[in-house]
């Protein structure tokens, strides 16, 4: 019995021992919470191509920045398994009632994520379908890739930002799937934007063509729903790349026709009082 309780007091502190040295040099990791500028000027000497990839990125440009800490956490021990799992991301995009986390969220990866996620084994690598559903950081930091930006648009306008990203896209999603799949999505979601694109389009030109006649203050109904146009395009989007079919639906594609067709309203209101006042 003292053998046994032995080896396993022995082995306990082993374990512990190991997990708290660095996996760079095996230097001890200490204990109490860890700073950022900790983390870049480590992972620097041993691992520069992170944090380069992560200086490019948006999380690196912004105020304030999304550092090291934010999405892994102050204590060392388990760094990775944290930043891993969704709630990682949530609250810094907008909280569970975001249209990047709803869209995400009700799509069928979404739901098996939010039934399994306690069951997964959060330590795997994310890549080579370790995962049966793939989180945010699966398919955004997918193979440890520390800039975001490589698989997001810079304008949604741009019928060719496809093009820019279509290779990363498709490293990410034939983990789990056919590339005939793939091409086949992909062609759909650019259709259906392109649809969405065609209707700002319209709207815009119709606030142009009445710019001729209106002043600013009267075009400002307007103006304030063609804001709005771009927020459901955004929705578009969002359905698409994330495969949810309430945002490419419900708050996408019929959100925007009717804000088309209530700046028609507000324009066609403005020419009818001036015909008014003419006659």
């Amino acid at each position: 019995m003292r053998i046994r309780l032995f080896r396993k007091y022995y082995f306990a502190i082993a374990l512990s021992i190991i997990s708290n040295q660095s996996h760079a040099d095996n230097e001890f990791i200490p204990a109490e919470n860890i700073e950022n500028k900790t983390c870049i000027e480590c992972h620097e000497k041993n691992n520069p191509q992170l944090i380069n990839d992560w200086k490019k990125s948006i999380h690196a440009r912004t105020q304030p920045v999304t550092d090291c800490v934010a999405c892994h956490g102050k204590l060392h021990q388990n760094v990775a398994t944290h930043s891993r799992r969704d709630t990682a991301c949530i609250d810094c995009h907008g909280g569970k009632k975001s249209p990047v986390v709803r869209s995400y969220t009700s799509s069928k990866h979404g739901v098996i994520m939010r039934l399994e996620k306690n069951s997964y084994d959060w330590q795997q690598p994310l890549a080579q379908a370790n995962y049966r559903a793939p989180g945010c950081s699966y398919c955004h930091l997918h193979k440890a890739s520390h800039n975001v930006n490589s698989m997001t648009r810079n304008s949604l306008m741009d019928k060719n930002a496809l093009d820019k990203i279509d290779i990363k896209i498709r490293s990410v999603c034939q983990d789990c799937h056919s590339p005939r799949y793939i091409t086949r999505l992909l062609a759909n979601g650019e259709n259906m934007l392109e649809i969405a694109r065609k209707k700002v389009r319209e709207a815009a030109d119709f606030i142009d063509q009445a710019s001729v006649d209106f002043s600013d203050p009267e075009l400002r109904p307007a103006r304030k729903i063609m804001k709005k146009m771009q927020l459901h395009l955004t929705n578009v989007y969002l359905g698409a790349a994330h495969q949810s079919p309430d945002y490419q639906w419900w708050h996408g594609q019929p959100a925007l026709d009717g804000d088309l067709l209530r700046i028609k309203g507000v324009l066609g209101d403005l020419y009818r009082t001036e015909n008014n006042r003419e006659k």
